[in-house]
């Protein structure tokens, strides 16, 4: 038996790698004031106050068995067993966050890839496990470059087999930019198989 360690900042069977374009790694509320830079031949006032404010976006993995039931770390899970990796991002905020990019690297030594299983759904944010669940689920192509490809799962090196789930438009892949629209979490799941 081998046991599941997760964790919502860290899964230790896999990697995650996510970089949010546009989307600073540190951001602070700020309150600036614009004003006029002189010698510009146009006559500009003081404006107002702008506070800016910003957001730090999560990335959360699960591991799920078949029915969708979340299983917590330490879960004892045998070989041969089929699983489900869900990773999701909930933008909270009342904008769009832009150009989301997500790499998951799967440990080929503990997992194998279930191919044909790369799906994607949109809730509301702040939904719960069994909502997300519940999601209408969309199959995306495995393939890079498909007409449905926000995502795509490519070998990355030795041993052989599809281990590199990417997810937007990420460096060397041809998917498709990924937004999260304000008030929405997007979610990714992907069946693998317990070696």
């Amino acid at each position: 038996m081998k046991r599941w360690s997760g964790s919502t900042a860290k899964v230790l069977v896999s990697t995650i790698f996510i970089l949010a374009l546009g989307w600073p790694v540190a951001s602070f509320a700020a309150t600036n004031q614009a004003v006029d830079p002189g010698a510009g031949g146009v006559t500009l006032n003081a404006s107002g106050s702008l506070t800016v404010n910003s957001v730090q976006l999560a990335l959360v993995k699960q591991a799920r068995d078949l029915s969708g039931a979340v299983l917590p770390g330490g879960s004892n899970v045998t070989a041969g067993e089929q699983l489900y990796f869900v990773l999701y991002v909930d933008n909270v905020t009342s904008v769009m966050a832009s150009d989301i990019r997500i790499i998951d690297l799967l440990n080929e030594a503990q997992f194998t890839y279930v191919a044909g299983s790369l799906e994607t759904t949109v809730v509301p944010t702040g939904s719960n496990d069994a909502a997300i669940w519940a999601g209408a689920w969309t199959p995306v192509t495995d393939a890079v470059a498909a007409p449905d490809d926000t995502g795509s799962i490519t070998d990355s090196a030795a041993p052989a087999g599809l281990d590199r789930v990417t997810i937007g438009a990420v460096a060397g892949q041809a998917n498709q930019v990924l937004n999260v629209s304000a008030g929405t979490l997007r979610a990714v799941r992907f069946r693998v198989t317990v070696k």
